[in-house]
């Protein structure tokens, strides 16, 4: 018998089938999350009021044609966006490619609010309801013990809840194999007892890492908000960026052929033509430090 504990450690590859829906190659559910314990989600109300203030901000995103549906739900709202304002000269940002959308080709300049910064890319993912989930490491200015403590504190211990979860599932899967029930009414039982479970384990889990962000909100600030972003590096920067909206956008002409209508009636929907730039990399490469982007030529 697979136990969710199993599923939810499954590698993926690829786009993520998550209840129903396809999200990006990176998006992961909320449990995955809990389960691993040390990653916290960031949402906007939370750094808002550790912050006192809405930071306001303006940086590059990179995305290719399949993402620019993605692009429009996020806009104007609180789902967070990654997005970047240095690189090397290495990087495939520096050339107009992405980093989950390695094909990359449409640049967005971007503004909107600052969630969480850093000088290089600190592995944040969203989950399906667009929090953005951040290593605690990271987010407690390198002190890993601060959320293990809370999670302590707080009794949160993921184990009881699979074991309860396990226990469920081998009851009704047992009654199937006997013939007891009907094989829908088994995943439905399941479904049914286990979900309240994980219900309040998240909506604590989620309770205890707001608590603990808000209680060491100077640590929070002193790493992720405060942080010399432009410092130098050998790969790039991580601005998270939320109630975003489109300045202008430049695309690779490489992707101007005989199909650019397709990409070009859904830029449309995000921006006017009279926003759009078309050009080759080091057209794009101008365009971005016009904007204030910075590329690194050395790590002086």
């Amino acid at each position: 018998m697979i136990k969710l504990k199993d599923l939810l450690t499954e590698k993926q590859v690829g786009p993520s089938w998550i209840d129903g829906k396809w999200y990006p190659a990176h998006t992961k559910s909320v449990l995955n999350y809990v389960r691993r314990k040390e990653y916290i989600p960031l949402t906007p109300a939370v750094v808002e009021k550790a912050l006192g203030k809405k930071i306001p901000v303006k940086s590059f995103h990179i995305t290719s044609p399949d993402g620019l549906t993605k692009v429009k739900s996020i806009l104007n709202k609180k789902k967070s966006i990654s997005t970047f304002t240095t690189t090397h000269e290495s990087e495939g940002l520096s050339k107009g490619r992405g980093v989950q959308t390695g094909m990359g080709g449409i640049i967005f300049f971007v503004e909107g609010h600052l969630l969480a910064k850093k000088s290089m890319d600190f592995d944040t993912t969203p989950d399906k309801q667009g929090r953005r989930w951040v290593s605690s490491y990271n987010v407690f200015d390198k002190d890993k013990m601060i959320w293990t403590n809370a999670l302590k504190a707080a009794k949160l211990d993921y184990d009881s809840i699979d074991f309860k979860m396990s226990k469920i599932e081998r009851d009704y899967n047992d009654k199937w194999l006997e013939g007891d029930i009907e094989y829908e009414d088994y995943k439905a039982k399941v479904k049914e007892e286990q979900g309240p479970l994980v219900a309040k384990y998240v909506k604590d889990f989620i309770d205890a890492a707001n608590k603990t962000l808000l209680k060491h909100k100077k640590l929070f600030k002193k790493s992720l908000i405060d942080s010399d972003h432009n410092k130098r590096t050998a790969w790039w920067n991580e601005i998270l960026v939320y109630n975003t909206k489109i300045i202008d956008v430049f695309i690779l002409d490489r992707l101007m052929g005989k199909n650019a209508w397709k990409i070009t009636g859904e830029l449309k929907k995000l921006a006017p033509e009279s926003k759009w730039t078309v050009g080759n990399p080091a057209k794009y490469r101008k365009w971005f430090t016009e904007r204030d982007g910075k590329i690194w030529k050395d790590l002086k």
